[in-house]
């Protein structure tokens, strides 16, 4: 792959003109600390491009790949990313408030301490890229894959995924403020020591997962499958799992005071020294579950005038 062979003043001008350009004239091309905001980038071939400390507020990215592309501190607020591919590509502390991303992957890429406030991805895929130290805040990623990614110690605040896949994702010791996961993939996900209160994990698929230690106080599993997960000694006060389903749970020493349990189904469940005190087990088919040391003051039971009640139908 050759350097390009127009200065960078010449391919500044150039894109800023717009129009059908070379695919590769961009390639190992210098434009540090240029400013191209507003630019169009159709079709580029950008490996090996230096791009740090760019101004690319507003730029748009269409069918364009990025392959050992340098971003490190550049500014794309606002920017937009359609069915581009980044591979190697350095972004640290690159601010890409208000981006837009769709069709879009970040494979092996570095985003530690980059500004993604106020992302928005739509079907795009961050797998195996570093963004432990990234500003993830009222964040919308639909329909995204973060498989296999090490978020261990994050800190995210009004973070929403819903419908994305985060198989074998680790969260471990992340903080968690407002964030929700609705009907994620999210088999072999490890939550563990994590502070998430109020954290929505409604129809999300969580086999294997593990939660053990972690803060979940008034979480939401309604609905969720949670074949072999376990909750160790997790603080899961007013909790929710309504409907949910599980085989083989294991709740032992959690803390489930005032925890809604109605209608949950779960086999071989494991309720050891789990201080169930207020809980509600209403409709709820444990089978097989285990007892032992179980802390069941004022635990509500089936209500039979409630269940009469969700049984209830109109006359025809």
């Amino acid at each position: 792959m050759h350097e390009s062979t127009h200065s960078p003043p010449d391919l500044i001008g150039l894109l800023r003109r717009g129009g059908q350009l070379d695919t590769n004239l961009l390639v190992q091309a210098d434009l540090r600390d240029a400013d191209l905001s507003g630019v169009r980038f159709e079709g580029l071939n950008l490996t090996g491009t230096r791009l740090d400390g760019a101004k690319l507020a507003g730029s748009a990215w269409s069918h364009c790949q990025l392959s050992q592309t340098c971003l490190d501190g550049a500014i794309l607020s606002n920017a937009n990313f359609s069915d581009c591919k980044a591979t190697q590509t350095s972004l640290r502390g690159a601010l890409l408030d208000r981006a837009w991303m769709q069709n879009t992957e970040w494979l092996h890429c570095d985003f530690r301490k980059a500004d993604l406030t106020r992302l928005a991805a739509l079907h795009s895929v961050f797998r195996d890229c570093t963004m432990q130290t990234a500003i993830i805040a009222e964040a919308w990623l639909s329909q995204c894959t973060l498989q296999d990614m090490d978020l261990a110690g994050v800190c995210w605040d009004k973070v929403h995924l819903p419908d994305s896949v985060l198989q074998r994702c680790s969260l471990a010791g992340a903080t968690l403020s407002q964030c929700s996961f609705n009907r994620v993939q999210a088999c072999g996900i490890d939550l563990h020591n994590a502070q998430a209160p109020g954290l929505s994990l409604h129809r999300a698929v969580l086999d294997d997962a593990c939660f053990d230690g972690a803060l979940l106080n008034a979480a939401v599993f309604d609905m969720a499958r949670l074949d072999h997960a376990t909750l160790r000694g997790a603080s899961l006060r007013s909790a929710r799992f309504y409907g949910a389903t599980s085989q083989a749970i294991d709740f032992t020493g959690s803390q489930m005071v005032y925890a809604d349990l109605s209608h949950f189904r779960a086999i071989n469940a494991d309720f050891s020294q789990t201080n169930l005190t207020g809980a509600s087990l209403h409709a709820a088919e444990l089978p097989s579950a285990l007892w032992r040391d179980t802390i069941l003051d004022n635990v509500r039971r089936d209500d039979e005038l409630l269940r009469e009640a969700e049984l209830w139908h109109p006359a025809v």
